[in-house]
């Protein structure tokens, strides 16, 4: 991809043009210290964006420019150094923060509600743990998290389909941290990082840190689209493929089983590692959770990862990674280096209480209540937003709305703040920070009351 670039940039300079002829790629390759195949993926590359013609038997020539290009794919590479990068949702922070009023109502959370956080039985499990577990088990324990608690999240994932073991399992400090790890065993500077498109910003601000480029994936109302997957994975060759197949944040979308497989699939054809985000799998409305991809997975090239914060209380902050064979030992030594393990207290407590009837309980009251928030809130949206057509999303307390032409994401926002609503402004869930102007409005935090007064100021709003 670098020496793509490269010639690109030559093109578009002037020191190439149209008719000439591109070193032979043996003698490139021999110049450059690289691998013939090297050479001949980037002229691939450069054919594939119309900069090039390949011609039997005589080489690669530039090709002639054309009228009007458009462009391949949106790609952002970062411009500021190492630590300014991780700053994806700084601005838009700093904006909800200023447009914070007395009275105002918050769709930009996007946190789960309070009510159904399961306390009082979470307490008794902490409590059983203090009493029951020796001592030992407070000192300095396995890296990979608690054994018992890893069997638990192994069967669970087992349930839906995948081979897992509990030596699969890596307990982590939430999804955030989880997500670093791969980076940081996946990914070097300037890697190509496929992604769809909306997605979750807190993991793309991860990738970020690392200064990866990122190619993105096209989606629809049923999630990332196959077509285009298959379309950037033999372009582009990215080191690693990140998708949130459940309860996708930020539209809710839930992505059917049929392309989950097809997906895997061209993982396997274009030997690209893939990065599933299943958070919130379990808040599913209108039918239940597909399998992750990994079931479909028989190489060990997809990784899912989990935060429980959201199903079950933020303050949790316990997620984990499940991946097999040198991938696994990879990411676990990583772990190490992190921060030696997460806390074996929190872990004891979690695995009493999710093998209680208390955790089944509890999943079906988020459920009911979420649901009731997810329709009193599309209805609300139907009838205050007149030029809104959002589908209910399938999962998840978010919804995905576009916007109009003739309203910028930046106005929309300001407009907003002034009727007293906040809402989350779309660019951060965009890899490249760029898109159709959008806003994700939350309701998980919200009594359907709220909902519909702070859907009534974004209708006068934007009208």
């Amino acid at each position: 991809m670098q020496l793509a670039d490269q010639l690109v940039e030559a093109i578009e300079s002037g020191r190439l043009v149209p008719g000439d002829r591109l070193p032979a790629m043996r003698a490139l390759a021999a110049d450059l210290g690289c691998a013939l195949v090297t050479v001949s993926q980037a002229y691939d590359v450069l054919t594939a964006r119309g900069r090039a013609v390949a011609r039997a038997g005589k080489g690669t020539f530039v090709a002639a420019q054309r009228a009007a290009e458009v462009p391949f794919a949106r790609r952002w590479e970062p411009d500021l150094g190492r630590f300014a990068r991780a700053a994806r949702l700084e601005g838009v922070m700093e904006r909800l923060t200023r447009a914070t009023v007395p009275g105002a109502i918050s769709l930009a959370s996007g946190h789960p509600a309070p009510e159904t956080f399961p306390l009082h039985d979470f307490a008794r499990a902490f409590h059983r743990t203090l009493l029951d577990d020796p001592p030992e088990l407070m000192q300095y324990r396995s890296s990979t998290g608690d054994p018992d608690l890893c069997e638990v999240l192994a069967a669970a994932l087992r349930r839906r389909g995948c081979s897992a073991e509990a030596r699969d399992v890596i307990v982590c400090s939430g999804a955030q941290q989880a997500a670093d790890i791969v980076a940081t065993v996946l990914l070097d500077a300037r890697a190509v990082v496929a992604s769809e498109s909306p997605t979750y910003s807190g993991t793309l601000g991860v990738f970020d840190a690392h200064g990866v480029t990122y190619v993105e994936v096209g989606s629809d109302d049923d999630g990332v689209r196959v077509d285009d997957v298959e379309r950037v994975f033999s372009e582009y060759r990215p080191r690693l493929f990140y998708v949130n197949p459940i309860a996708q944040n930020p539209t809710g979308a839930v992505l059917p089983a049929r392309r989950a497989k097809a997906i895997v699939a061209l993982a396997r054809r274009y030997d690209v590692v893939v990065l599933e985000d299943q958070t919130g799998w379990e808040m599913t409305y209108d039918a239940a959770a597909p399998a992750p991809l990994a079931s479909a997975d028989t190489d060990g090239r997809v990784i899912v990862m989990e935060s429980l914060s959201k199903s079950i209380f933020p303050a949790l902050r316990v997620g984990y990674i499940y991946a097999r064979g040198a991938l696994a030992e990879a990411l676990e030594a990583a772990k190490v280096r992190a921060d030696v393990f997460t806390s074996t207290l929190t872990q004891r407590a979690l695995w009493r209480f999710l093998s209680s009837p208390a955790h089944a309980r509890h999943l079906r009251a988020a459920r009911a209540l979420y649901r009731g928030r997810r329709d009193g809130f599309v209805e609300a949206i139907a009838a205050e937003i007149a030029w809104s057509n959002v589908r209910p999303p399938a999962a998840g307390v978010n919804v995905w709305l576009p916007l109009p032409s003739r309203y910028s994401t930046q106005s929309a926002f300001d407009a907003c703040a002034r009727e007293g609503v906040l809402v989350m402004p779309g660019e951060p869930c965009y890899p490249t920070r760029t898109g159709p102007p959008a806003l994700r409005l939350s309701f998980g935090n919200l009594t359907i009351e709220q909902a519909r007064e702070g859907i009534a100021r974004v209708g006068r709003a934007l009208p």
